[in-house]
């Protein structure tokens, strides 16, 4: 008679737990800062641009942070010369190949209720997450105004011999 081992059981459990873990996100996070915040208790907010690399939609659900008490994706929007903010509670599709950008006055991450000020030259992570309850881990640098867009890099002279 056979018996089971703990190492048995693991092997005839690893594809059923293989296939319950959530997928990889297939996103690309880039430019992502915070604005700084003087105070405890304060709002900052947080901007990047998130690419999708995989060949179907993502949809960013939420988001959270160590530092803060809540995290929120928001949208600016104006109408009839007034600005107001809303939530985004059904979340935020991300096309297959498409990008999204959060930049001030449009998409952005609302960090509310900070649990210590931010200075600029530090990093604010966000946890951000997406459908079927994937994560991504993001890297906020605090700053006081958006990166500089990468420097285009000029083609190589021709070499002929």
């Amino acid at each position: 008679m056979r018996r089971f081992t703990p190492l048995t059981a693991t092997l005839l459990l690893a594809p059923l737990l293989a296939a319950a873990a959530p997928k990889a996100v297939e996103v690309d996070v880039r430019q992502a800062w915070a604005r700084p915040v003087a105070a405890v208790g304060m709002n900052s907010a947080g901007y990047m641009v998130l690419a999708n690399r995989g060949r179907a939609p993502i949809t960013l659900t939420g988001a959270t942070s160590p530092l803060a008490r809540e995290v929120m994706v928001h949208r600016t929007t104006e109408a009839n010369g007034v600005s107001s903010m809303r939530a985004m509670s059904q979340g935020l599709v991300i096309p297959p190949g498409g990008q999204v950008a959060f930049a001030p006055g449009g998409n952005h991450f609302m960090v509310m209720g900070l649990k210590r000020p931010l200075k600029p030259g530090e990093r604010l992570a966000l946890t951000l997450t997406f459908d079927g309850g994937r994560k991504v881990e993001a890297q906020l640098a605090v700053r006081t105004g958006p990166p500089q867009p990468a420097a285009a890099v000029a083609p190589a002279p021709s070499h002929r011999h």
